[in-house]
């Protein structure tokens, strides 16, 4: 499961009125709403308050918003949310009625939902108080020629990664880091890699491990996880990147991504320098509650254009699951994968098999187990448990 976030913005509004209607809905258990656990902040343009796990902020906005009787605020509501770190999206609420809605990935749930449809920037302008020039281009659903590429020169967060929505907030006047800020780096406690959370197939071998004996599928090294090999590759580029070597080996990640950056615009077509800030990326996972998958992707993307059969590479942006979207551009990569890493071909072919079958293509799934099963070289409680699922005879 992906990140939920909710985050209400009162432009115009006084902060304690809007704090009192908060503890006001939060008496209604439907809403799920504990508001010693929302964090508020106040801006120049009013106030904002981001909600605790599990609220229910699409009904919660509407609300706050009153209706056409004079109750609730006096002001519009804006809710900005992340659903499930696939897409972000807005509702905007004014007296009970809402006034525009967008989602940056239209037809997720079924057909017409959410709408393909822009947001409406000029309204939008008019009750945060900016240009409509300043926001529109965050307002447009993505496609998948859109991936990567960024609204404004100065985002940090390219179509394809829900966290533009912070992009958006900061373009109203609400600066998300303020609400939320990053927790500081000091010289006590150094950047180091965030501890790994189990994924999807790793809950699925837990359970599967108490009735089957089958081995948990190896791990293999990658250009996110190789340490050793970040070195390598920093090593070998020069006297003039020294600095690269050493933030690395003393583990300061975030100034490295930023030294980083700047070689890349001088340096473009190293691949080096892309996969040592993918790395990097990885590291700072859940330092802040923002997703660095978006980055790690854009970064191993660059490095495969400019060195296409780099395993490791391969092996890292195959692991990195962002939305289904993906799905047929991971099996793209399982599939070049077996053909240079033939020594580990069966783990990376039941890894296909897995994203066949969340395709709908079970004929596929199966058809890559059965080749698996046939040469009889591996047997994993991943590769078990997909066998079951598809029903394969045996199972």
């Amino acid at each position: 499961m992906g990140l939920f976030l909710h985050v209400i913005l009162f432009p115009g509004g006084d902060e304690a009125a809007c704090r009192a209607a908060l503890e006001r809905e939060a008496l209604d258990p439907e809403l799920s709403l504990r508001p010693g656990e929302c964090r508020w902040q106040t801006y120049e343009k009013g106030p904002a308050v981001e909600l605790n796990d599990w609220a229910n902020g699409y009904e919660t906005a509407g609300r706050l918003s009153g209706g056409p009787d004079g109750s609730g605020l006096e002001g519009p509501v804006l809710l900005a949310y992340i659903y499930d770190d696939d897409y972000w999206g807005y509702e905007l609420w004014h007296k009970g009625q809402e006034l525009d809605q967008f989602a940056s990935v239209h037809d997720y749930f079924d057909e017409g939902s959410p709408p393909n449809k822009p947001g409406d920037a000029e309204t939008v302008a008019q009750c945060f108080g900016v240009e409509p020039e300043r926001i529109e281009r965050y307002l447009i659903p993505w496609e998948d020629e859109d991936t990567g590429n960024y609204a404004y020169h100065a985002d940090q967060a390219a179509a394809g990664d829900s966290w533009q929505m912070a992009d958006f907030l900061n373009a109203l006047g609400f600066d998300y880091d303020q609400l939320c800020p990053p927790p500081p780096e000091t010289e006590e406690t150094p950047n180091r890699p965030a501890p790994a959370r189990p994924g999807p197939l790793e809950v699925l071998s837990l359970a599967w491990a108490q009735t089957r004996r089958a081995a948990d599928a190896p791990v293999l090294p990658s250009a996110l996880t190789d340490q050793a090999y970040t070195l390598q590759r920093a090593e070998v580029l020069g006297e003039d990147c020294a600095d690269i070597l050493s933030l690395l080996q003393r583990g300061k990640y975030q100034d490295l991504t930023s030294r980083l950056t700047e070689a890349i615009q001088a340096t473009p077509e190293e691949a080096a320098l892309y996969l040592i800030r993918a790395f990097c990326w990885k590291q700072l996972e859940g330092v802040s509650a923002r997703s660095r998958t978006p980055d790690m992707l854009r970064d191993l993307t660059r490095a495969l254009e400019l060195e296409p059969d780099n395993v490791l590479a391969l092996r890292g942006r195959a692991a990195l699951t962002t939305t289904s979207r993906r799905y047929p551009q991971q099996i793209q990569d399982l599939t070049r994968l077996m053909e240079l890493d033939g020594e580990n071909r069966d783990l990376h072919q039941v890894s296909r098999a897995y994203f066949h079958h969340w395709l709908k293509d079970d004929a596929a799934a199966q058809a890559d187990l059965a080749e698996v099963l046939n040469r009889g070289k591996l047997w994993t409680v991943d590769l078990v448990y997909l066998c079951r699922e598809l029903h394969l005879p045996g199972f």
